[in-house]
Order: C-alpha cells, then sequence, then structure tokens
C-alpha cells in the first residue's frame, strides 16, 4: 500500500502542471460568440480553473498522511480530484458548447 499510495502521489503532483496549463487556457472557452451566455460552459470553466487548486490541497494533505504513516488513507486523498476529472469528462459527454 505504501508503494501505490508514494506513486499515486507522486503522479498527481506530476499531474499539476498540465492542470494549470489547462485553467491557464480555459478563458479560450469564450472566445465564440454568444459562448459567455452557455451555463454548461461557465460549469466547465469553473471545473477546470479549480482542478489546480484541488489537486494541490488533496496533495498537500496526503503528502501530510502519507509521512504520518497512513498510506490508505493518503492513497484516497490523492484519489479525490479524480471526481473533479470525471466531471469534466461528463460535461464533454453533455456537449456544452451546443445551443439549444
Amino acid at each position: 500500500m505504501k508503494l501505490i499510495a508514494l506513486i499515486v502521489n507522486i503522479l498527481c503532483i506530476l499531474a499539476l502542471i498540465p492542470t494549470a496549463v489547462m485553467a491557464m487556457m480555459s478563458p479560450m472557452m469564450f472566445d465564440a460568440p454568444g459562448s459567455d451566455k452557455n451555463r454548461m460552459l461557465w460549469i466547465l470553466a469553473a471545473a477546470v480553473f479549480f482542478l489546480p487548486v484541488v489537486i494541490l490541497i488533496t496533495q498537500i494533505f496526503a503528502w501530510i498522511k502519507f509521512s504520518s504513516g497512513n498510506y490508505s488513507l493518503s492513497l484516497k486523498i490523492a484519489l479525490i480530484p479524480l471526481i473533479d476529472v470525471a466531471f469534466i469528462v461528463f460535461l464533454f459527454i453533455v456537449d456544452p458548447f451546443a445551443n439549444k
């Protein structure tokens, strides 16, 4: 469990860099005319924007639990950002860019 928690925590830290780039590029979702009125697009932009924040906060707590020897809780905390990732994937499936 210790090795799995360590690998997941390191992968989450490495995922912080591309998610930060995605968050910086998220305002470009509103380039199309009228896209600022799409409620689903605002939700998608917020989810993308807060993903690096969620990863950073969960990694702080995960490493605290890892250093105290609670490896299973560290692993569970490190996997919390997957909820946000699943939400972003769900919003892409729903097609938030369609004008209804």
